[in-house]
């Protein structure tokens, strides 16, 4: 029986550690990156406009093919013509139409030339399915971009309460240290309230982080799928690349493979096509059309059905429309400029954010030099107050302050850090790097 209940406990704790070893596992920031690929509702509505556009490109070329309509009609006429001849064994009464007017048959018909009209409809289809693709991309890219940044914020936010905790320990170090003082009357009971003070506000702050954290896990399930309870985010390596970019040769990455740039730049080939389109509207058609069936009304006997066969060229020419091919040209060519001002739109708009983004690069540049300043200057000032102590010259709420700012100092440098992590990456994003199908 002991046996089996040591052997129980020994499985039981196993599993405990298997389960703790899963749950700390880290997410692959590439696997949350698809997840919200496979998951996210707009992203899926941008792939069913897709579908739907090459289905319209689809219905646009049948326009190429022949068409073929079976037909049946009724018609009753009265009166209808009619004489009477005279013949030698008695007059005879002739009818030349029919009271009831029958008709079935099959018509089919096929455009050989309309000046390209069809061709250019085609095109203009195609050209909208590549738009919607690249709406899908840049939909997908700043998705990926923000589930990255929600996703080193964790992170960031994980080591920000790492470090939180030690100011705490210090406190708490503190607190006792000053309690045994008071004990032998060393130290006031108004270091000892002081100092509680400083451990609840530290507490707090910890606090804050821990419900940061949750906030920014809550969001990332909601963009992956993923519960928040399995999400676990990997160290935050603060890699600084001190070696950025120009600005001239940023904005010719943004050029070649930003996204927007992209979309703008399609909706100008499809203003251009539009303007195509609205220039051929007036020209005319020429169609082969054909008939067969069978309809009475032919003599001598009008009311027999008998079968029939028509073929022949037709050509459609539009002669008036109230200006409106005209019109349907003016407003195609507004909307053309409207699309090139748009593209300027986006460049100056992207050019602005580089420009900002390597500001912001370049003061966080000089906050990481003057906090790694302050951090040296807090260590050395700790080193003293230790030796202070030690020689009974300090009391121990100016150690505690001490011990305090060379943790603040670090914080301070951490975050500036991942400030500079976060300006590179919006970099990449500007320029279009795609950083998950690396």
């Amino acid at each position: 029986m002991k046996t089996f209940v040591k052997i129980s406990v020994v499985g039981v704790l196993m599993l405990v550690l298997r389960n703790a070893a899963v749950a700390q596992t880290p997410t692959p920031l590439s696997k949350l990156v698809q997840q919200s690929f496979e998951h996210f509702p707009k992203l899926k509505e941008a792939e069913q406009l897709i579908k739907a556009g090459e289905l319209r490109v689809d219905v646009a070329k049948t326009a190429l093919l022949p068409y073929v309509n079976a037909n049946a009609s009724y018609s009753y006429v009265a009166p209808t013509m009619k004489a009477t001849l005279p013949l030698p064994e008695g007059s005879r009464e002739i009818q030349f139409m029919p009271n009831h007017n029958v008709n079935v048959g099959v018509n089919a018909g096929y455009g050989l030339y309309d000046f390209g009209k069809t061709n250019l409809s085609i095109r203009q289809a195609q050209e909208n399915v590549l738009s919607a693709r690249h709406t899908l991309e840049l939909n997908r890219h700043n998705l990926a971009y923000q589930i990255a940044q929600l996703y080193y914020t964790i992170a960031f936010l994980e080591k920000s309460k790492q470090v939180q905790q030690d100011v705490i320990q210090t406190s708490e170090n503190v607190l006792k240290q000053i309690s045994k003082r008071v004990q032998n009357g060393d130290a006031l009971e108004f270091d000892v309230v002081s100092q509680q003070v400083k451990l609840k506000l530290a507490q707090n702050r910890k606090v804050d982080f821990e419900n940061q954290i949750d906030k920014q896990k809550i969001t990332l399930s909601y963009l992956t799928g993923t519960p928040s309870s399995e999400i676990s985010v990997a160290d935050l390596a603060l890699g600084l690349n001190a070696n950025l970019p120009t600005k001239e040769a940023l904005t010719q990455l943004f050029n070649n493979q930003n996204k927007e740039v992209q979309l703008a730049k399609d909706r100008i080939q499809s203003a251009e096509t539009e303007v195509a389109v609205a220039a051929k509207a007036h020209l005319p058609t020429l169609m082969l059309t054909g008939s067969a069936g069978e309809k009475n009304g032919y003599m001598p006997n009008v009311n027999q059905l008998r079968f029939n066969v028509a073929a022949g060229l037709s050509v459609t020419v539009p002669l008036y429309s109230g200006k409106r091919y005209d019109i349907q040209r003016k407003a195609a060519l507004v909307n053309l400029e409207a699309t090139k001002y748009n593209l300027e739109s986006v460049n100056a708009s992207l050019q602005k954010d580089v420009e900002m983004v390597l500001s912001d690069l370049k003061s966080n540049e000089q906050r990481l030099e003057n906090v790694r300043i302050q951090v040296t200057q807090a260590e050395r000032a700790l080193a003293l107050a230790q030796n202070r102590l030690q020689n009974g010259t300090i009391t121990t709420v100016e150690l505690d302050n001490a011990q305090t700012s060379i943790e603040e100092a670090r914080l301070a440098e951490l975050t500036y850090q991942f400030q500079w992590f976060i300006n590179q990456l919006e970099l990449k994003r500007l320029t279009g790097d795609e950083f998950w199908k690396n």
